[in-house]
């Protein structure tokens, strides 16, 4: 089967008229009757108006009769638009990288009072001559021995 003879079973499908679609698709009167008469090919910039035109039609179907001659419709709830999805990729691209900067931050903040905890070891020990601060657990934890 050609393709004209896929747009004619699409154009009985809609029950609509040859000349309506001729009209539709901006073709010359009865460009698609001597068509389909000698069984002609059908130009790809004519193929785009019908794609452009019927967007519910499945272009791929008329090409090689492959698939099914209307495109499944998704349900407005599930379409999602790009600008959503493109919206929602730059939101989570800027957290990503506020949320490194602060894990940067933390390990600093981390360096640091480690670092401070070690110098008040150090000066509770010149003071008072307390032994200087023990690690209790994989992170650094002050013990007063003088509490």
């Amino acid at each position: 089967m050609k393709p004209i003879e896929r747009i004619e079973i699409f154009i009985h499908f809609k029950k609509i008229s040859p000349h309506a679609f001729e009209k539709k698709i901006k073709l010359s009167n009865g460009y698609f009757a001597k068509q389909l008469k000698h069984l002609g090919s059908v130009g790809s910039d004519i193929l785009i108006r019908i794609h452009d035109t019927y967007t519910d039609l499945d272009i791929l179907w008329i090409l090689t009769g492959e698939g099914q001659m209307l495109k499944e419709e998704i349900p407005d709830s599930e379409q999602i638009d790009n600008s959503i999805i493109e919206d929602f990729t730059n939101k989570y691209t800027n957290e990503n990288k506020k949320l490194k900067k602060l894990e940067n931050d933390f390990d600093k903040l981390q360096t640091s009072l480690s670092d401070k905890e070690k110098i008040i070891g150090l000066y509770e020990f010149m003071l008072n001559g307390n032994p200087p601060i023990t690690n209790i657990s994989s992170t650094s934890v002050v013990k007063r021995m003088d509490a």
